[in-house]
């Protein structure tokens, strides 16, 4: 399976045109075979400043990377894409493969989560032979918060970028831990090794 993540910042505006113009994009896409599972999540809250207009975060898990190319052929010259495109700016994208979780996991964790938060990054340079066990030492902390779904960790299949996705049952659970955990050695000594190109903290929408 791929994983598409997009994170989309709404041109200023344009919020009821990009919700309009998703909604005929996304229609046209789920007619190609291939679609496993389509998901939005509209962002609340980033670091280190905030944004100046809505950002929103598109996934869809395709079946195989010969699908995405196909799907992408058809639909990239398409009236509707060329719409919906022209209603934001690309903040980051990735199409990821999942580090040793099964696909039907991903699809209940994310169908469980009302809050997901994503973080592409990558090692700074140096501290590669770090990430795993400074990571490791982070999510069992993470994992034992309250309201805690899923953490999955990801690589962008283009990049090389290691890109995470941590599901919450609701936006209380993920602020509560988000307090507790800023106050702990293990986050601080893993994100002190992060490039982080990319975070948003998300809750589903129906659009």
């Amino acid at each position: 399976m791929i994983q598409e993540i997009a994170i989309r910042k709404v041109k200023n505006g344009m919020l009821e045109k990009f919700i309009e113009s998703r909604k005929k994009f996304i229609d046209l896409l789920k007619k190609n075979d291939g679609i496993i599972l389509d998901c939005e999540f509209e962002s609340f809250f980033t670091m280190p400043g905030a944004d100046d207009t809505e950002v929103l975060v598109g996934t869809t898990i395709y079946e195989s990377a010969e699908v995405v190319t196909n799907i992408s052929e058809k639909l990239l010259q398409t009236a509707e894409a060329n719409a919906f495109f022209s209603t934001f700016d690309m903040k980051a994208f990735a199409l990821t493969k999942p580090v040793e979780v099964a696909e039907e996991e991903i699809i209940n964790n994310l169908q469980k989560s009302s809050v997901v938060e994503v973080a592409i990054r990558r090692p700074k340079d140096g501290h590669k032979a770090d990430f795993n066990d400074r990571r490791d030492d982070f999510f069992r902390l993470v994992a034992a918060c309250p309201g805690h779904v899923f953490d999955c960790e990801y690589i962008d299949v283009n990049t090389g970028n290691n890109v995470v996705l941590i599901g919450w049952k609701d936006k209380v659970s993920f602020q509560n831990a988000l307090s507790h955990l800023q106050t702990k050695n293990e986050m601080m000594a893993f994100f002190s090794i992060l490039d982080v190109k990319a975070y948003q903290a998300t809750e589903k929408t129906s659009i």
